[in-house]
């Protein structure tokens, strides 16, 4: 894997949590960073994906909702979320 190295500056507080949760998971501070900031960027992705789509196809009604609510939920159960393995795909 190809990497970038940035400076990047961060808040004390935030630098020292994030230093706390690397050590925690067993990683380095770039890589915890680095995970971190993907996982925002698919959360970003996944919410634009679904504002395209509700624009094609209507807002999703609160039945659509509440059964994505309890698919989420069973995923969730379903995978390592305290280990923070939770698989990283590209749209």
């Amino acid at each position: 894997m190809a990497v970038s190295k940035r400076s990047v500056s961060l808040d004390d507080a935030v630098a020292a949590r994030v230093e706390q949760a690397a050590i925690e998971e067993g990683v380095s501070f770039s890589a915890w960073l680095s995970r971190a900031a993907e996982h925002s960027l698919l959360i970003s992705e996944g919410q634009q994906a679904v504002t395209e789509w509700e624009a094609e196809a209507g807002r999703l009604s609160p039945e659509e909702l509440a059964a994505g609510e309890v698919l989420l939920d069973r995923l969730l159960r379903n995978s390592d979320v305290a280990g923070a393995s939770i698989p990283i795909h590209t749209v």
